[in-house]
């Protein structure tokens, strides 16, 4: 049986699919980064989790040495992992976050305080008023409501069961395709922020970090390509400390 080396942790909150639906995908990808990377074929194993409580509970398990995580999730738990980035798929500003109201409703981000907001990032106050939200609204003024899917956020809204719904930019790009009874607008988009980050954790060393490297190029390329498509980039980008670093002034802590 081979040695396995190293383990990557895909913490995708609210993402595509189940860990079950996701794992040949992933296993795929694992067999693409040893080639690219310059590990021993079967040496690297991993999982996929779209579940706050679920991605916990596999760190703790697993102990990853390598982690794909959504930003909010690499923020809150950036220290405690002593995770370094080293990539994230798509540009720097690949990510965006369109704030929904029907027409006639709320005017500006101020007036959202106190009012109940569907998205499926319920669970991330501190990243939706520090990030998202630049600082305009504290945390304790957000009314947060989970949903799974972004698409039924922004039903709910246009059918009057939510005051607001807050979704991501590929969300966005499907209301002039959906039969709504009420117009929607965007009061609110965010500014652009990466999409998921590659991270080495722990104390991963400086060879680690060197395989993830050479590997960058052609992670989305031949069998990475699936993956990658999942999560509609097509690349993965060196990460520059200043951007990360001013990501995390803002998140605090």
């Amino acid at each position: 049986m081979q040695l396995v080396l190293a383990t990557l942790l895909i913490c995708h909150m609210g993402g595509p699919g189940t860990a079950k639906q996701a794992q040949p995908v992933v296993d795929k990808f694992l067999r693409h980064l040893e080639r690219s990377g310059g590990w021993p074929a079967q040496s690297l194993q991993g999982t996929y989790a779209t579940r706050p409580a679920r991605c916990a509970k596999l760190w703790e398990q697993d102990k990853p040495t390598i982690v794909v995580t959504d930003l909010a999730t690499y923020l809150s738990h950036r220290k405690t992992w002593k995770l370094t980035p080293v990539a994230h798929m798509g540009p720097a500003n690949g990510l965006t976050y369109h704030l929904l109201v029907r027409e006639g409703g709320a005017k500006k981000l101020a007036e959202i305080s106190g009012k109940t907001i569907l998205t499926p990032m319920a669970n991330t106050p501190r990243f939706i008023a520090r990030v998202v939200f630049g600082g305009k609204l504290p945390a304790s003024a957000l009314t947060l409501k989970h949903t799974r899917r972004p698409l039924r956020a922004i039903r709910a809204l246009a059918r009057g069961k939510v005051d607001a719904a807050l979704v991501d930019a590929t969300a966005y790009g499907y209301l002039g395709e959906l039969k709504l009874p009420k117009k929607l607008i965007s009061i609110y988009r965010s500014a652009g922020m990466p999409q998921l980050t590659l991270a080495l954790a722990g104390k991963s060393g400086a060879a680690e970090r060197k395989r993830l490297q050479r590997a960058l190029p052609k992670l989305c390329q031949g069998p990475g390509a699936e993956l990658c498509k999942t999560f509609g980039v097509t690349s993965f980008t060196p990460a520059k400390k200043a951007l990360y670093k001013r990501l995390e002034r803002r998140y605090g802590r």
